[in-house]
């Protein structure tokens, strides 16, 4: 038996997760800053050296990867996200710039394989501006592997494996609850909603897709990208949804801020999914007292936010740089706190994950 045999045969013994320390004692604060990459960086390589024999096991498979070594690059690369999670992360005891130092260390050996992949690569590469543009949200939704050569396509399912990823897919089903919401309480009614930096808007989609009565939900779609508001338009009207839905090519940051109007009814819902993360406290606060200002009385805002219990928070950080704002219950409280709802958010919920954290707040008064 030869060693691309051996591979096939266990996976396992090859990969990073072999002869290396569980989660709870992975080094941290008492190694130097050299050696933790160097620690980093022999973790990077041992996952390297199973995409090489991966690649050479898919040359004598038809050029597909074995499924035992599939699968262990997997639970590899999850091992990978625990390891800088733990070195790079919030609480690893490092400075900012050691931090940033070890970052770079490892993103240089670790970008080749992410350059590979169709959908972690956009992250880096944003192509839009920024990470999460409409298209890259798009294909975590869709959760199709892609990418170059053999391997990109398994480096790309170990990216959308993980808790980061399934958070995003989650969190369109969640919102997709909170729209039905809007309707049962206007069973008479059609329900004004509004989607804030809507991206590919694939919640609100699936909403119309189980109604009977497309006209009972007027959807408003605010987005800075008009190609994301073209790719909206041109679904919504392939499933002839177009007279229901209204999209807006404006800056959130203006209109918080005043340097732009819209012309809204009085909205039942209005929600954010991935949009705050990305700003400061400042236009959180502004954002909300846009929101208010839009919501029937009775009616409610949900806004989304990455939780700092996120696993993979270093690794889009550093590798990815995909930086977001990661804000706890108590951050979201307070910026309510200090808007014109004055008052905490009446509820924070949670997507399966329990990575991605969502702040639910009504404007008070009852509905006409």
């Amino acid at each position: 038996m030869d060693v691309i045999d051996a591979a096939i045969a266990n996976p396992g013994a090859l990969g990073v997760t072999a002869g290396w320390p569980d989660r709870r004692e992975v080094p941290g604060a008492s190694l130097s800053t050299d050696d933790l990459s160097a620690v980093l960086n022999c973790r990077v390589r041992a996952f390297k050296t199973l995409m090489a024999l991966a690649d050479k096991a898919a040359l004598r498979n038809d050029g597909v990867v074995p499924h035992a070594i599939a699968e262990q690059a997997k639970q590899d690369f999850q091992s990978l996200m625990t390891s800088f999670n733990a070195l790079m992360g919030v609480e690893s005891g490092h400075s900012p710039e050691e931090k940033e130092r070890l970052g770079r260390d490892v993103q240089k050996e670790f970008l080749p394989y992410l350059s590979l992949t169709e959908t972690a690569d956009r992250f880096y590469a944003k192509p839009r501006g920024y990470s999460g543009d409409f298209l890259t949200i798009a294909k975590i939704y869709d959760d199709i592997p892609g990418g170059a050569g053999r391997i990109g396509p398994l480096v790309d399912a170990c990216f959308l494996g993980t808790p980061a990823a399934a958070a995003v897919r989650n969190r369109r089903h969640l919102l997709g609850k909170f729209i039905e919401d809007a309707l049962q309480k206007n069973p008479a009614e059609t329900a004004n909603v509004t989607s804030l930096a809507c991206g590919p808007a694939q919640e609100l989609f699936d909403v119309y897709e189980q109604l009977q009565q497309p006209a009972r939900l007027r959807a408003s779609l605010i987005d800075i990208d008009l190609q994301a508001l073209a790719f909206v338009m041109d679904k919504a009207t392939r499933l002839k949804l177009h007279r229901h839905i209204e999209v807006f090519n404006n800056n959130l940051l203006y209109l918080a801020a005043g340097r732009q109007t819209i012309k809204l009814a009085p909205q039942d819902l209005i929600y954010s999914i991935g949009l705050i993360d990305y700003f400061g406290d400042k236009f959180v606060v502004q954002l909300l007292n846009f929101v208010h200002d839009h919501l029937k009385p009775g009616g409610s805002v949900v806004l989304g936010n990455f939780h700092p219990v996120n696993p993979n928070k270093a690794f889009m950080d550093h590798i990815l740089e995909w930086k977001l704002i990661h804000r706890d219950e108590q951050d979201m409280h307070r910026l309510f706190g200090q808007s014109k709802f004055g008052k905490a958010a009446d509820q924070i919920l949670f997507e399966q994950e329990g990575i991605n954290m969502f702040a639910v707040c009504s404007r008070a008064g009852q509905a006409a």
